[in-house]
């Protein structure tokens, strides 16, 4: 006969039943009503029983006779539901011992069901039919279990990885920010059990700028954890050229928001600090209101919203908001896995957990500080798994320059040439006060009243009522003045330099007023934030820049 004959298949894919019974013409009996149906096994007595009930080959269906010698059927079941490797075969037991008494017996030693001889061809085909086709379920459910396992054990370990890839983009690097540094931050992302959305950043704009950001983007898994990744580029490339936390989610946003037919969405709050002030500039797009720990033990709630979450609209144009953190402040950016962590009992940490954890801890630094927040959202979950990552980051303006290092006046006129005297006059005092030196102070007078005046001429076709916001720093290094308007966009210091090499009758007219702003400062530069211009010039103060050929003297102003 072939190998490949239908008959052999119909064979081995026929079920197996074990006929047990010490008296071989019960056997036949048997064995003669299911062979039709099934593959037969026979055997003799209870130690034979076991033994093809435990090979490689085990049965389907067990029929077994009780009153056997050496080894009864009620032993043989017992033995067999105690071994791991036997207890899912089922057992009917075929036996002449018909008491109420006997087949409670033998159902509490685990049999699937109990016939009493003589038997009744019909009946025992239908019960047999019946374990047959339960144990054949219950194979198939255990082999669809083995699969779910084997596919959830991989999709864990992707998961693993993807967490380890999310984990290893957020910055690590806290040891610039650690000692003596200027600025003390720290920062932790306790990663919820999928691979989540939350995200983490901070850099370095400038020399005197410091962008930090927090993030939460909806859902979980790798899709969550690339719009993370998009959002995250997005917000630092904006950054590099801007200092307005209101622009850089404004321009996130509409790029997020291209082509997100899933809807995914992020939200952020992002500040910039001034490492020389304190000046905080922030902005927030649907996220959770951070904290400020002032010195005196309050804990401050920045609870402005300043736009929607990023992503599902675009052409929202975000908002922003000022603080200034003193010497020993700190700002907490959390994300809601914090205040959203539940106990056992499902109960919250919540924000006032956190709002007065702040409050009555004194923390060293910001890594003492996001330690213990940390510690004390774990020590309220009891162990209990989480949902949601549980992120935080601190920035401590611990050693800032003391307010009194750093001198600075603010002025703010409408776009009219005669406000242009105003603002020269406020200026020639603040210098006087602070100790501009004179030569100093007349480089800069030239250079801030071109640009007042080309502002105002050019600025404003409109010919309405426009505010122009004047500031001027000064500290032990530098001077820094800061023109922002409404204008329409332009930066000036884009233009072609004019040619100064002609007579005067072959030179272009204009143009020179710029040259001569970028010859008197050490540096000039312009921005566009949301509708909004800014135009800043810097003057280095001390000695060691004097001499502009001097390279190695002349720290960067810009990083």
């Amino acid at each position: 006969m072939n190998n490949n004959s239908p008959l052999l298949h119909d064979m081995a894919d026929k079920q197996k039943v074990l006929i047990v019974d010490d008296e071989r013409l019960n056997i036949n009996v048997l064995s003669d009503l299911l062979k039709p149906n099934y593959k037969i096994m026979a055997a003799i007595n209870g130690f034979q029983a076991l033994k093809a009930a435990r090979s490689e080959n085990p049965p389907d269906l067990i029929l077994l006779d009780v009153m056997m010698p050496d080894l009864d059927g009620y032993e043989v079941c017992r033995q067999l539901k105690a071994d791991e490797s036997t207890r899912e075969i089922p057992i009917i037991f075929v036996t002449a011992m018909g008491q109420e008494a006997d087949e409670k017996k033998g159902l509490e030693l685990g049999a699937a069901d109990y016939i009493t001889k003589p038997i009744t061809p019909a009946i025992v085909e239908a019960r047999v039919r019946t374990q047959v086709e339960r144990k054949q379920h219950l194979d198939e459910l255990q082999q669809a279990y083995a699969i779910i396992n084997r596919q959830k054990e991989r999709m864990e370990e992707e998961l693993n990885i993807g967490r380890d890839i999310q984990l290893s983009m957020l910055p690590q690097n806290f040891a610039a920010f650690s000692g003596e540094s200027s600025i003390q931050l720290y920062a932790a992302m306790q990663a919820a059990r999928e691979v989540g959305g939350d995200l983490y950043d901070f850099f370095y704009i400038d020399d005197d700028h410091l962008c930090v950001c927090v993030g939460d983007v909806s859902g979980k898994g790798v899709p969550a954890a690339l719009f993370m990744t998009i959002s995250k580029v997005l917000i630092r490339s904006r950054a590099a050229d801007d200092l307005s936390p209101a622009s850089i989610l404004t321009h996130a946003n509409d790029e997020l928001s291209a082509n997100n037919d899933a809807m995914m969405f992020v939200t952020v709050f992002l500040a910039i600090l001034n490492i020389r002030t304190g000046e905080l500039r922030y902005s927030n797009g649907g996220h959770n209101p951070p904290y400020v720990k002032r010195t005196d033990g309050r804990v401050e709630r920045l609870d402005q919203k300043h736009g929607p979450v990023l992503g599902p609209l675009g052409g929202i144009a975000y908002k922003e908001d000022c603080v200034t953190l003193s010497a020993g402040e700190s700002l907490v950016i959390y994300s809601d896995g914090v205040t959203e962590a539940m106990n056992p009992s499902r109960a919250l940490y919540g924000d006032e957990r956190l709002a007065e954890f702040l409050q009555d801890e004194a923390f060293i630094d910001p890594k003492d500080l996001v330690t213990r927040v940390v510690q004390s959202v774990g020590d309220f979950a009891e162990g209990a798994e989480q949902s949601d990552d549980i992120t935080l980051l601190a920035v401590s303006a611990s050693a800032l320059q003391d307010s009194n290092a750093v001198e600075s006046f603010t002025k703010c006129i409408v776009n009219q040439l005669e406000e242009v005297g105003v603002v020269l006059d406020a200026f020639s005092e603040f210098a006087e006060r602070s100790g501009v030196s004179k030569e100093a102070y007349n480089k800069i007078n030239v250079a801030f009243d071109e640009l007042l005046n080309n502002i105002i001429s050019y600025g404003f076709p409109d010919g309405g009522k426009h505010e122009i916001e004047v500031k001027a720093e000064r500290d032990a290094e530098r001077l820094k003045i800061t023109i922002v308007d409404d204008g329409v966009p332009f930066n000036p210091f884009q233009r072609e330099m004019p040619n100064l090499d002609g007579t005067l009758s072959d030179r272009q007219i204009g143009r020179l007023g710029i040259h001569i702003v970028r010859q008197l400062m050490d540096d000039v530069f312009n921005k566009r934030g949301v509708d909004r211009n800014t135009v800043t010039l810097i003057k280095l103060l001390y000695s060691a820049c004097v001499n502009r050929n001097n390279l190695c003297l002349v720290r960067k102003i810009r990083g």
